[in-house]
């Protein structure tokens, strides 16, 4: 999607950058852009990408992040993809295995996983791995790897781009309609999953845990800016100095 300024450069691209660049938005940026070309951009690519969903109003806004962050993927002055994460209390089935769990009441848990809201790229930019670079900046910076997020009513195409880059493809379907894959239960220990709950969704308590105790859930670890340096990410894979696209013109 063009926009008549230069979306890259507003985005803290490098001066002279050339090919696609993807940046790194949250609410303290969005703020900090007065002029408002920013919140443009985050509000158009969210009406692209909710039409292409069918979905009745944009998931990503130009208003409002909150604790949310956006990774924008552009190249000069075209809006290339977009996705969205953010952490999320989720009451989810957990896969049941009998060596985990006593009987079939305590597959319940509570976790609090980084999820994926909103992930869109342009219509003429897909099937061209510019996803999966937008993806791989995102799971960089965040410090985290796919089968550890949650996944807010994927796409069957979104799905089929899981299961081929990253091989998730077994889940439990859920009532929330979040997608919890199941290699998410697997490795770490138990308080890292959530804790179980009971019939009725409250958590459980142990014998030996106090009322006051913090509930431990799942939280990832959320990369941090460095000291002096812009918090905007330029993937390996994007890097058109090492690795420069032959292929025509993307519009």
């Amino acid at each position: 999607m063009e926009f008549a300024f230069d979306v890259v450069g507003l985005l803290g691209a490098p001066i002279g950058h050339d090919g696609p660049f993807v940046g790194f938005v949250d609410e303290s940026r969005l703020r900090a852009d007065s002029s408002g070309m920013l919140s443009c951009v985050l509000e158009e690519m969210g009406k692209r990408s909710a039409a292409a969903q069918g979905l009745r109003k944009p998931v990503t806004s130009g208003a409002f992040l909150g604790d949310q962050r956006v990774y924008l993927l552009a190249e000069g002055r075209r809006a290339l993809g977009v996705l969205k994460v953010g952490q999320k209390r989720l009451f989810v089935e957990a896969p049941f295995r009998s060596c985990d769990f006593a009987d079939v009441r305590n597959i319940f848990q509570e976790i609090e996983p980084l999820c994926t809201l909103d992930f869109y790229v342009h219509e003429k930019c897909q099937r061209a791995g510019f996803g999966h670079q937008l993806f791989n900046v995102m799971l960089q910076r965040e410090e985290i790897s796919p089968e550890k997020m949650g996944y807010d009513r994927p796409s069957p195409k979104f799905l089929a781009f899981l299961r081929k880059h990253y091989g998730l493809c077994k889940h439990k379907p859920q009532n929330n309609n979040f997608v919890v894959f199941d290699a998410f239960w697997d490795d770490g220990s138990k308080l890292d999953r959530g804790r179980p709950m009971d019939p009725l969704g409250t958590c459980r308590q142990s014998a030996g845990d106090r009322l006051d105790r913090p509930r431990l859930v799942s939280q990832p670890s959320v990369g941090r800016g460095v000291s002096g340096q812009r918090d905007l990410f330029s993937g390996p894979a994007l890097d058109h100095q090492q690795h420069r696209r032959t292929a025509a013109p993307i519009f």
